[in-house]
């Protein structure tokens, strides 16, 4: 069984502390490694000195996706003990500089229908947190399914996104330990955030579809402990997950109901199922109900027609 601790980083972020996971079996790894800020850097130097490990030691680093509470720190550890990163191609575009993450995503969000001041709203609410720059040279790609070996156990890499286009999730088979970075979270729902394709730019990720993919996956897994990127460890896997449907279908009969009269844009369902949104939030509250949209059309049950620009959606047993 691998020796497996949690190291809580403090964050900026409503969501509350980062977990970091040491797994003390070698080549002694980290599970994520948390916000670049000087009490990150001080949290995660005192947490391992406290189970006899010193920044020197670490050999590699498992990032599960490259937002900044998970991965802020992954430059700085692999100046400081050498260690070898790895993350998904699609997350690595975003942790060594390749990709702009905001331009990316504005084609998508102008279909929205978004005002121009809400737009401002957004691109002028910076990031509390910022990304690690890391050289592509020193992070190693994990693409899914490939096995990583320790001294007393491996772990199996599992490529769910859904929450990021390259989340990767970790699964001891032996004993049912799962690494669920933001897939699984005990108390929330991870947002399912606006992406466009890496390999097709001009269109929008499933990422819901993505997700409840992963769902379905992890039903039929035998998952004993969850160890998820925040919140405490559990044991109760089949109740988070049915907690996570039960959100969805709730999200769906909001914005049937927001449809029940006329046709409307993603960005006023928005506005009337969260209506005092500001800033980087209105993006993160698009976010949350363009997934469920797509879904919804994906599968049939919402109509939707692009117009000067703007993608309108309609219940199909409503007139348009």
């Amino acid at each position: 069984m691998l020796p497996v601790y949690q190291l809580s980083i403090p964050t900026p972020y409503p969501v509350g502390p980062v977990n970091v996971y040491l797994i003390k079996s070698d080549p002694i790894t980290l599970i994520d490694i948390g916000p670049d800020t000087p009490e990150g850097k001080k949290k995660l130097r005192e947490g391992l000195k406290s189970l006899g490990v010193d920044l020197a030691q670490i050999k590699r680093v498992l990032l599960t996706h490259s937002h900044p509470d998970h991965c802020g720190l992954a430059a700085w550890i692999s100046h400081e003990s050498g260690a070898a990163i790895y993350a998904h191609p699609y997350e690595i575009r975003r942790i060594t500089g390749a990709s702009d993450h905001v331009k990316e995503r504005m084609p998508l969000i102008m279909q929205s229908g978004l005002p121009a001041d809400k737009m401002a709203e957004i691109e002028g609410d910076t990031d509390k947190l910022s990304r690690p720059n890391l050289d592509s040279k020193k992070v190693e790609p994990l693409h899914g399914g490939e096995s990583l070996d320790f001294a007393s156990d491996k772990l199996q890499v599992m490529h769910i996104p859904g929450h990021a286009p390259g989340h990767l999730c970790l699964f001891d088979c032996q004993y049912g330990y799962f690494f669920s970075g933001d897939f699984l979270l005990p108390h929330i729902t991870p947002n399912p955030i606006m992406e466009p394709d890496p390999d097709n730019p001009s269109h929008r990720l499933p990422v819901l579809e993505q997700y409840i993919a992963g769902l379905q996956a992890a039903e039929k897994m035998d998952i004993k402990l969850v160890w998820p990127g925040h919140g405490g460890v559990f044991n109760d896997c089949k109740r988070v997950i049915k907690e996570g449907y039960a959100h969805h279908q709730m999200q769906f009969e909001k914005i049937k109901k927001a449809l029940h009269t006329q046709r409307k844009s993603s960005y006023q369902i928005t506005d009337i199922i969260y209506p005092a949104l500001k800033g980087w939030n209105i993006f993160m509250g698009l976010s949350e109900i363009q997934a469920h949209l797509d879904y919804l059309f994906s599968q049939g049950e919402l109509n939707g027609e692009l117009q000067d620009g703007v993608m309108y959606y309609w219940n199909p047993e409503v007139s348009g």
